[in-house]
């Protein structure tokens, strides 16, 4: 297949879904709690250290539930009112980063480029090593019209060894339209080689809740999908 005539699908609902959200251990939402919420508000702490822990645990459980909320807004479409919840959490705890990847979906959603970008430069601030970010961010980048910076994203999201294939079928459109048609065959090859081999996506989980602790250093996997952007073939 010619470069020019493969479509990637950039971002769906698996984005969302399978890298932001997930359900907790006991099937709950980490808005509701559980079983180790205290467990660093320590007995040999101060009772002004312990009064500052329990604050700050306190506002991590409001974030969260601010950000389910959003989370469903946005399954329903409603992607205005879901970046509101958002940036609900975000000024609930500034600290909770998956706040700040919602958003950026959001806003990716609306086509608010450069508001996807702010959050995504948050997040990369953050770690520097989430390849997926990279790849957001450069397909933002790029439909600013700024295609030599969507293509230093594609490139560091590769380069942080990702096997994404959007990563290699966005920056083989970047490619394209830089005129480099021969690194863009070789993109799409790859991406193509990619997507045949990748595992069926799990089954997508009814009780969401916001992933605090995912390792960022490994890219999850997303399979193929329909949508208004495109489909991978």
């Amino acid at each position: 297949m010619a470069a020019w005539e493969m479509r990637m699908n950039r971002f769906s609902s698996a984005v969302l879904i399978g890298i932001v959200l997930c359900t907790s251990g006991n099937g709950r939402s980490f808005a509701a709690g559980n079983g180790d919420a205290n467990a660093n508000i320590t007995s040999t702490a101060s009772p002004e250290e312990a009064a500052m822990q329990a604050a700050a645990y306190k506002a991590r459980l409001a974030a969260r539930a601010a950000a389910d909320e959003g989370y469903f807004l946005g399954r329903r479409g409603d992607f205005p009112a879901a970046r509101k919840k958002f940036s609900q959490s975000i000024e609930l705890d500034p600290k909770f980063s998956p706040a700040y990847r919602l958003r950026a979906d959001a806003c990716l959603k609306m086509s608010d480029w450069a508001g996807a970008i702010a959050d995504l430069n948050t997040l990369i601030r953050l770690d520097p090593n989430f390849a997926e970010i990279f790849n957001e961010r450069g397909f933002a980048r790029r439909q600013l019209g700024d295609l030599q910076g969507a293509r230093e994203d594609f490139d560091h999201c590769i380069a942080l060894g990702t096997d994404l294939p959007l990563a290699y079928g966005n920056r083989a459109e970047v490619e394209i339209m830089l005129g480099d048609n021969t690194a863009a065959a070789a993109d799409v090859a790859r991406a193509q080689l990619l997507a045949a081999t990748m595992p069926a996506s799990p089954p997508e989980s009814s009780t969401p809740s916001a992933r605090e602790n995912r390792t960022h250093h490994k890219t999850p996997r997303t399979g193929t999908s329909n949508d208004a952007k495109g489909t991978t073939q």
